[in-house]
């Protein structure tokens, strides 16, 4: 297994407004991958939690290398850990974006590997996320509804709450709120969901997030399987444990799952989530950097329910 480091550019903070053309931001990710890539190996992004590192998610990703077949991808996404604080990697900016841009960061990171990983089966697609991570993973299954052959969501905050505003230290519109909310846009997902949480989890309660996700997607008839450790808290401790628990959800299954067809990102597709009062428009055929990568339009599309 080999493990280093890569640097990108991501879309700035003012995509979207046709007025400014700043500089992209710069984003560090790690990356492990197998000794040997063959026809078969796929990609794996991991996404971190509020205020965590691309490092949190390192011993599933050294596993993954090889049990898996899989190069797997983290970012140091903007405004938390060593983006934030580079001699402790811990903590998160005020006011903090929860998930909007970090979630185009990550998308990056994905990108960036399979254009520097040209020859990788980009049929085996996956997303692993934690907390804030696993928000991120849901919502790229929703910006990126073509690309994942499954993503798998431990504790996921669901949507943003109000002590997640207090916590942000800025207030949100109701298109700001809309866009991270999973549940509202679960319509848009595609592929397989695979959701974890701890009964016993205070900083997410299972009750407020996976419960009410797992709901929806019943309702919406969208394929997923949903484990609650009983008595384990956000890190699925005590009990399993995270890596233990990604190799029981995931280990049977990753082997033979395969996204047909062709990804957002070789398509170029054009991705519609209605909002409040604003529709957000993703063209992913724009490079990561581009301003032009997602733009706010005014009409609201009709309701899809």
């Amino acid at each position: 297994m080999k493990k280093y480091d890569i640097t990108f550019e991501t879309v700035s903070v003012t995509a979207g407004n046709a007025r400014y053309q700043p500089a992209p931001k710069e984003i560090t990710a790690l990356v492990t991958e197998p000794d040997s890539i063959n026809q078969n190996t796929g990609a794996m992004l991991f996404t971190h939690g509020w205020d965590c590192n691309r490092f949190q998610d390192q011993k599933l990703m050294e596993y993954a290398a090889d049990a898996y077949n899989v190069v797997g991808v983290s970012a140091e996404y903007r405004q938390s850990g060593y983006d934030f604080n580079p001699r402790t990697g811990k903590g998160f900016a005020a006011p903090y974006d929860l998930s909007f841009y970090q979630t185009f960061d990550s998308a990056g990171a994905l990108r960036q590997i399979l254009a520097v990983k040209a020859n990788l089966n980009r049929q085996r697609i996956f997303a692993y996320g934690l907390s804030q991570g696993g928000q991120i993973t849901l919502l790229l299954a929703i910006f990126a509804p073509g690309t994942f052959a499954f993503v798998n969501a431990v504790a996921p905050s669901t949507r943003v709450l109000a002590e997640h505003q207090r916590l942000a230290g800025r207030e949100f519109s109701a298109d700001e709120l809309s866009v991270r909310d999973v549940i509202a846009h679960a319509d848009l997902i595609q592929c397989p969901v695979y959701l974890e949480h701890g009964t016993a989890d205070a900083a997410l309660p299972h009750t407020e997030h996976t419960v009410v996700l797992e709901n929806r997607l019943k309702t919406l008839g969208k394929t997923h399987t949903v484990v609650y450790h009983t008595g384990a808290g956000h890190n699925l401790t005590p009990g399993l444990g995270r890596l233990q628990a990604f190799q029981n959800t995931v280990g049977d299954k990753i082997g033979r799952m395969l996204r047909p067809g062709k990804d957002d990102f070789l398509t170029g597709s054009v991705v519609r989530i209605p909002c409040a009062q604003k529709t957000l428009v993703i063209d992913w055929h724009q490079p990561q950097t581009s301003p032009d990568l997602f733009h706010w339009e005014s009409a609201v599309t009709p309701d899809r329910a």
